[in-house]
């Protein structure tokens, strides 16, 4: 769900440059792209984290 959100973010943003809402739009990415790296990036490390050892073996979760 939250790639959805990106999906229509971008299109947002796209759409507004097509209709010069935002006539400089490229020339700030080109210049800012690094700060989305790093926004990206604590994003990812304040997202709460789910169980990585977790595959849904009967085994691994108590039963024989």
């Amino acid at each position: 769900m939250k790639h959805a959100f990106i999906l229509i973010l971008l299109g947002v943003v796209f759409l507004g440059h097509n209709l010069g809402l935002w006539p400089n739009l490229f020339s700030l990415l080109s210049v800012w792209w690094p700060l989305i790296l790093i926004a990206v990036g604590i994003a990812g490390l304040l997202a709460p984290r789910r169980s990585e050892h977790h595959c849904g073996h009967p085994r691994e979760q108590g039963h024989v």
